[in-house]
Parts: C-alpha cells; structure tokens; sequence
C-alpha cells in the first residue's frame, strides 16, 4: 500500500500511539511490559484495504477500550521536595490528593483524545463502511 494513503496513515499514527505509551511505561521504572495493561493493543493491526472484517473489528474493539497505562507523574503540582518540606501529615495528605486529582484529569483527557481518535478514523474507514453497507443489504434481503 501507498505510504500515503488512509491505511499507511493510521497505521503509523495507532502504532505511534501505542509506542509513546511502551516507551512511557518503561521510562516509568517499570521492565516487564507483560505487566502493560494495554500491551495487548500490539496484537491487533489496523491492516490494510484487504484485511478480514474480523481483523477489523478486533482492532477497534480494543482501541475504543483504550486506557492509558502511563502514571501522568509530571503533571503533578507538588514533589518529593514539597512533600518532605510540608509542616505536617495533614498537609502532606493534601498535597498528594491535588497530585492524584491532576493525575486523574490528565489521564482522563488523554484517553478521551484517544478514543475521539478512534471514532474519528472508524466512521470514515473505507472497510467500516462496507461492512455496514453489507449488513444493511443482508438484512434488506430478510
């Protein structure tokens, strides 16, 4: 296939993707990548204009079930230095429930521009519409 066509595209964009979060995760410490939640989004290809329905599906069947297996530490507002220098535990407490709060919403936002991603590339996919287009027929005939 054509390195420019829709295919080629989002192959290299959902495979880019899935390496940062690779790439994150064991930057994060981490060594075993079976224990990457999301790893099994390696498995499944976006493919190519003659893929099987069943290769299709698949593949956006575990994207839109995407979650992000990074920690999002670095949007946090305080760190170890402002921990240890906080004047009691209740304080410390608070510090790290603002931390979990920006983590939260950090992580929240990039799932959701993963998914819209997702949405995006599925509603305009060439075999996507087929598929719909054959069912519609099939049940046409019933």
């Amino acid at each position: 296939n054509n390195p420019d066509n829709f295919y080629s595209v989002y192959a290299e964009c959902f495979e880019s993707i899935y390496n940062g979060e690779k790439d994150g995760f064991i930057s994060e410490g981490n060594i075993d990548l079976d224990d990457m939640h999301n790893a099994h989004l390696s498995e499944v290809n976006f493919g190519n204009s003659n893929s099987k329905w069943e290769e299709i599906s698949a593949f956006y069947n575990s994207w839109e079930a995407f979650s992000s297996c990074l920690s999002f530490a670095w949007v946090d507002i305080y760190h170890l230095n402002d921990m240890r220098e906080a004047p009691n535990r209740r304080i410390r407490r608070l510090m790290e429930d603002d931390n979990r709060k920006k983590r939260k919403a950090a992580k929240k936002e990039r799932v959701e521009e993963v998914i819209a991603l997702v949405r995006f590339v599925k509603k305009r996919d060439p075999r996507v519409r087929a598929q719909r287009e054959q069912q519609l027929r099939d049940q046409a005939k019933k």
